[in-house]
């Protein structure tokens, strides 16, 4: 909810019966004391928390960091966690997990635990750790049969996020607003693929994030719904999705009276993909994938968007699509946790 002021826009954000009020210091006191005029309400003090997260935040650089220390220590507390050095990457690089044979499968018991561990992991996924998207997500698949190899996968999972507790999601933007509705606010996106990643049903994943003046406010890692026929269709398949994610933050900024910058920049690591988005001749071999073509297009010819091609080691998104070999999976983590200690090389161990 929102309310622009003389003293400029307040923001209300609600998550049940949680309330989080943003704005000028002057606008947010009169508009809390309106709020509890009217409803019997607690007021809680600044931000340290909210849903379940630590929120620290540093004035003087300007940045805001979203961490879970409460659900880390079920993690050790529910779980019986490999002893040793924490991995230095959540998955095993390149690891594929599988459907597991019937005979081979968990015991129910062991299964209900299975579900809750990767359940908690799911929500830390969501709101605090985007370095673990692709690793939880292919747990995510086996919340019925799953083996002791999955068990083991998320049980890595859980003993790097342990090992890595004050990594989270950080939020530090370019610029500074002084509050000027006119001034123009920066969306940009990021996608990737992996082709054929599913080796049951040959389906690609897609990755893709979208950030707001280069802080990430959107990030996304999922089965594509459909099989597609070449590397190029996966790719704009993802980038589709993230520019239906760039177009929702867009949106949700105008709705309140924010402007954003257009074009909004689009990068994708595939010049074919990027080429057909500028091209409006179909050939035969994409007539298939026209209407994404031409959804992409449109934004083209409208100034929304813009394709940019940028080399996949370059990309942060391939984060979200394949499990990373050490060096690239913290170059990419940088992005969105930005640098960290656990990013020096004796820290860890070599898997």
């Amino acid at each position: 909810y929102y309310n622009w002021t003389n003293k400029g826009l307040v923001l209300w954000i609600s998550w049940v019966d949680d309330c989080l009020l943003i704005g000028n210091k002057a606008a947010v006191q009169r508009a809390k004391q309106q709020m509890m005029e009217r409803f019997d309400c607690d007021e809680v003090g600044e931000l340290v928390e909210y849903v379940g997260c630590k929120v620290d935040i540093n004035r003087e650089e300007r940045w805001a960091k979203l961490t879970q220390p409460v659900l880390l220590q079920s993690f050790g507390d529910e779980f019986d966690l490999p002893e040793g050095v924490a991995p230095r990457t959540p998955a095993i690089a390149g690891d594929v997990l599988l459907r597991g044979e019937v005979e081979d499968q968990v015991s129910n018991q062991e299964q209900k635990e299975y579900r809750s561990g990767v359940g908690k992991l799911l929500h830390m996924m969501r709101w605090s750790r985007p370095d673990t998207l692709n690793s939880v997500r292919e747990l995510s698949r086996f919340m019925q049969g799953a083996v002791p190899g999955h068990v083991k996968a998320m049980k890595r999972v859980m003993k790097y996020c342990v090992g890595t507790p004050n990594r989270g999601m950080l939020l530090k933007p370019n610029g500074i607003w002084d509050g000027d509705p006119d001034y123009e606010f920066v969306v940009a996106g990021r996608s990737d693929s992996d082709y054929a990643k599913d080796v049951e049903r040959r389906r690609s994943v897609s990755g893709y994030s979208v950030s707001l003046n280069d802080a990430p406010v959107s990030s996304s890692c999922k089965m594509q719904g459909h099989v597609t026929l070449s590397v190029t269709e996966a790719e704009l398949a993802a980038a589709t999705q993230c520019a239906q994610d760039m177009l929702f933050t867009m949106r949700v900024l105008e709705s309140v009276g924010l402007r954003v910058q257009k074009p909004m920049r689009l990068e994708v690591d595939n010049k074919g993909a990027k080429d057909l988005t500028h091209n409006w001749s179909v050939g035969g071999r994409t007539r298939h994938v026209n209407v994404r073509e031409w959804f992409l297009r449109d934004l083209k010819e409208e100034g929304v968007v813009e394709v940019k091609w940028i080399s996949g080691d370059n990309n942060s998104a391939d984060l979200f699509t394949k499990n990373l070999q050490g060096p690239l999976f913290e170059k990419h983590v940088r992005t969105y946790c930005g640098e960290d200690e656990y990013m020096r090389e004796d820290r860890h161990a070599d898997n």
